[in-house]
């Protein structure tokens, strides 16, 4: 069963989408290949005419900050389903929705046995990849499973692995409740929300509904590894992303092989290497030298990201929020959203 998250159907009570995530912690180390994008480590229309993009994310915020890591509301239920029409009109506006009752739990056990921790990489980078392409301007790209048709692309090298786990958990949702309501572009939030969790990281609260893209993404969307501190603030704003948005972002770079820490483990490790900066140490040795990016390099000595990264380097607790906040966003920019049709 499915409710609506949006807070414009006022008669609707206060709801919380479906949390995923997990507290236990195996600590397994395992590395990771090559990356290619400054945000990812390898292993791993516009506005609806009665519901505004920006009230749309707010709503979705604002429910993700008051929610995140606990227990499901029971709000009145409203039988719906999300399937719908390929495209939106004016006449049948989408929204996001909730997961709920045998939908919800058909779904925890799909991500139970599609996703461990040494998958939890890739899985994060394949979100990354995927929501990554939306522009404001053009108004498209983002969040819409486009990842699948874009895998040969250089900068997705190693999201193969990542994209069969997406095609695991949709297989395991075959013949439930959940077939037909979650798409890949849903999955995809899923999974990388729950792989946050199994890391040990905040539990993100997802919503559900998005349509999934029938042909690739514009190229040149993701920023390079080589940026400058300036060419990312750029490149995010115009995803649409702030600066704070942009770095709490970047705090999933403790997960994988780079050197910010325990490999699988989500922590503020980033953060703290960030400022110490290793790899311009005096006696920095080989390895020392390998940690991170030089778009990571570069964000210390920026004036505006400084102040920022040592505010998470010495709260964990904001970075987990701050975090689950950006992610629910950038999972949901560019998103079409199904309308919901009552059954």
């Amino acid at each position: 069963m499915l409710t609506p998250s949006c807070s414009h159907l006022q008669h609707t009570p206060s709801l919380q989408p479906f949390v995923v995530g997990c507290s236990k912690r195996p600590r397994t180390d395992q590395t990771k290949s090559r990356t290619t994008c400054c945000m990812c480590r390898p292993s791993g229309h516009e506005a609806h005419a009665a519901l505004s993009r920006r009230q749309l994310l707010h709503a979705l915020l604002v429910l993700s900050a008051s929610g995140a890591g606990s227990a499901a509301a029971n709000p009145a239920q409203m039988p719906m389903s999300l399937d719908g029409p390929s495209a939106l009109t004016d006449q049948q506006q989408g929204v996001p929705a909730v997961l709920e009752g045998k939908a919800k739990q058909a779904v925890e056990q799909a991500l139970r046995k599609s996703v461990d921790k040494t998958k939890c990489p890739v899985v994060l980078r394949l979100v990354f990849h995927d929501s990554g392409t939306y522009n404001t301007a053009a108004d498209n790209g983002g969040a819409n499973a486009s990842i699948q048709y874009e895998l040969e692309r250089p900068e997705n090298f190693g999201l193969k692995r990542g994209w069969k786990v997406i095609q695991q958990a949709m297989s395991n949702i075959q013949g439930t409740a959940a077939e037909g309501v979650v798409a890949h572009a849903d999955m995809i939030a899923l999974v990388g929300a729950y792989a946050v969790g199994l890391c040990g990281g905040p539990l993100i609260s997802v919503p559900v509904g998005r349509i999934d893209a029938q042909r690739p993404d514009a190229t040149g969307r993701l920023p390079a590894e080589d940026f400058s501190a300036d060419q990312l603030k750029q490149a995010f704003q115009q995803q649409g992303l702030s600066v704070q948005e942009f770095l709490a972002l970047a705090g999933a770079h403790t997960l994988g092989s780079k050197g910010f820490g325990d490999p699988l483990t989500f922590d503020n490790a980033y953060y703290t290497a960030l400022l110490q900066k290793p790899w311009a140490a005096p006696n920095a040795d080989s390895m020392a030298k390998m940690i991170g990016l030089p778009s990571d390099h570069v964000l210390p000595d920026d004036p505006d990201c400084k102040p920022i990264i040592q505010m998470y380097a010495t709260d964990q607790q904001q970075f987990f929020k701050d975090f689950s906040d950006a992610y629910v966003k950038l999972t949901t920019l560019g998103a079409r959203w199904k309308p919901l049709v009552k059954v």
